[in-house]
Parts: C-alpha cells; structure tokens; sequence
C-alpha cells in the first residue's frame, strides 16, 4: 500500500492549494447563482480540488524523465476483457484467502474500482447528474485517462510509459457506478443547486462577510482596470517606438489618464447608473437606499469616492517609474498613507454599523439593503 499513498498527499496538497486559490470565484459564482453563499457546497468544491489532483496523480504520475521513452516505457494496450481475474489466479495460486485478497494483483483492481467512487459521487450529487449520466461520465473520463496513457499524454512523450488497460477502464466504470448509486446516501447533506437556485431571488440580511466580499471585489475591479487601461495606454507607445528597460515603465502623464480612467469605470459609471451601487456591491446583491428614494448625483458620487478614490489615487501611483523624484513621490507616499487609514476605517467600521453599512454610507446619510428587496 505504500507505493499507493503518496498520490493521495499529492492531492491533498496540490487540491488545497488550488482550492484557496479559486475559492474567491467559488464564493461569486455562488452568490450569483444561488442567491448565497452555500458553506456545505464550498465544502464539496474544496473535495472536488483535492479529489481531480488525486486523480491525476493516481493515472498519470509519475512521468518518464525524457520525451524519448520508448526504450523500457512499460507501456502497452491491453484489450482482453477480464484477463485481470486470470493474473490474480496465477499470483496467488496455492495462497491462502487473506493472502488474495491483500495480493498486489487484487489490490490493483479493487484501487481501480474506489479511485472512481468520489467521481460517481461528485457527479450524481454535487454535479446533479442521473445514475446514467454519471456511470457514462465516469467511463468516460476513465476512457480519457487510458488514452492519455497510451498515447504518452498525446504526444508529450514518443511512446506509451503505462498500460492501457480495458480492464481499468471496466473497473473504474464499476466504481463510478457505486459512487453515483451511494451518492444520495453519503452526500445527503449537500443541497442540490436546483434548490438553492429555486430561492436565488429572497432577499437576505445584510452581513459582515457578504459586506467585506463586495469591498475585496470592489478591490479586484479596481486592479482589473488599472491592468487593462495600462495595457491600453503604454503597450501601444512601447510597440511603436521599441522601448526596453525602464523605458516600458508608464510616464506621468500615462499615470493620470490610467486613474482618471479608472475613477471613470470603477466610481462615477456605477454611481450614476441603477441604484448606485458599486461593482462589488453589485455583484454580491447590495444596493443604497436613499432617503429620498434615488439620492441626488451628487451624493452618489461623494458615497462612491470617500473610500475609493483614496484607494486608486495610492493604487495608481504604484505605477509610477522608480526615478520618479521630489515632490510627485512625495505626494504619492502621502496618498498612500491616506489611503490606508480611509481603507482600514472603512473595512473596521462595518461589524460596528447599523445594518452593516460602513464608512461610505455613513457619511451620506444612506443606508444599505438587499437588492432583491422589492421595495427600496
């Protein structure tokens, strides 16, 4: 068995690290398609990530050291369905009964039947597959490893370096299939995404984390534009004139047309637009209410600068070319500064806050609720 467990640290390692990695997209996807945040499905994507890297592990490590493998790859098709059984009658002729069951022959098929009992039921409960769909995406995906296997991951490598084995493919079907019959048994507690999505729609209490998770995405909107607005002002003057070096870094006046445009996308667009939310706000079912009912320019502007026009004035500056000197440097430092206060006043004084709305709201007069609400 020792020669089969250190696959499995390497999916609980390499999964866990992709998991925390993609889990701010999980946690969106979420909020948008359920409405809210499902801790016992977040619990199943995070199975999902460590079982996929398992499983490649499991089929595809390890990897010849050269591309020209062919000379001792211990590769080759086998198509004979059911030879398997006739291996484990000759090792373990004349053996006892436990001696069987724990023979090398046995084990192999009875690793290949379980490694795809977590696939049958992932896809019949997480996924919301039927018993058939999930038995044939099992075998499908086991169709896909064996020919990964065979073709030397399609031609990363000259010749095959593992068996591909119809009998493989015949056991991890069988255990796709038990995976996907258990499935509602095991994994009772995950809730379907039919159901959460049959209540996308209700408004919800306005909470901590829901609050700071619109602030981070309001973060990420913030360097998304500041990225792609770069790209549009210095990569075409760098094409056009060739420049290397420190040259390639944004002049001054390239620095003030990426925040201006980024004050534009991120600030003054969503404040004048619907009900003057921000994008993160947005993204995770928050609007203003205002206590005139649709709040006058003005006001939507000011809510939406206090703590977000700091952050890009400081998150801009970070453009600025290292020889930049006196008195620009200064003031960016001193932005910077600002900025970090505004945003740690701002991220501090939700939880302290009547229904959760900060320093931004605050400092208008505005409230914040749901956006499903149906009146606002």
């Amino acid at each position: 068995m020792s020669g089969w467990t250190w696959q499995a640290w390497v999916g609980l390692v390499g999964g866990t690290l992709i998991f925390f990695a993609v889990l701010g997209p999980i946690l969106l996807v979420q909020l948008r398609r359920y409405g809210q945040m499902s801790l016992p499905r977040v619990i199943g994507a995070a199975a999902v990530s460590v079982y996929a890297v398992a499983l490649v592990a499991y089929t595809l490590l390890p990897l010849p050291d050269t591309r020209d493998n062919c000379v001792g790859s211990g590769g080759s098709l086998e198509l004979i369905p059911g030879h398997s059984i006739g291996d484990i009658a000759r090792e373990t002729a004349g053996q006892s009964l436990l001696s069987t069951l724990t023979s090398h022959a046995m084990l192999q098929v009875v690793m290949n039947v379980i490694l795809f009992i977590p696939f049958g039921a992932i896809a019949r409960r997480y996924w919301n597959r039927s018993l058939g769909v999930s038995i044939l995406l099992g075998a499908l995906v086991s169709l896909l490893v064996e020919s990964t296997q065979l073709t030397g991951i399609w031609g990363l490598y000259e010749c095959s370096y593992r068996v591909a084995d119809v009998d493989d493919l015949i056991a991890n079907t069988a255990g796709a299939a038990i995976g996907a019959l258990i499935a509602p048994i095991v994994l009772a507690w995950m809730p379907s995404s039919h159901a959460l999505r049959a209540t996308r729609g209700a408004a919800r209490p306005v909470t901590v984390w829901r609050r700071w998770f619109g602030m981070i995405l309001d973060a990420v909107a913030v360097q998304v534009s500041i990225t792609v607005l770069s790209l549009v002002f210095v990569v075409p003057r760098v094409l056009l004139t060739g420049a290397t070096g420190p040259a390639n870094d944004p002049t001054l006046p390239e620095v003030l047309s990426i925040g201006a445009g980024t004050v534009i996308v991120v600030i003054v667009l969503p404040a004048l637009i619907g009900s003057g939310a921000s994008l993160g706000q947005r993204l995770v079912w928050l609007a203003p209410q205002w206590r005139d009912g649709r709040g006058s320019a003005v006001r939507r502007l000011y809510r939406a600068s206090v703590v977000a026009l700091p952050y890009i004035a400081a998150t801009t500056a970070g453009q600025l070319p290292e020889a930049t000197q006196g008195p620009t440097q200064t003031i960016a430092g001193f932005v910077g500064l600002l900025s970090a206060l505004v945003v740690t006043i701002a991220v501090a004084s939700v939880p302290f806050t009547r229904n959760r709305h900060g320093l931004s709201f605050t400092s208008v007069g505005a409230d914040l609720r749901d956006a499903r609400t149906t009146t606002p």
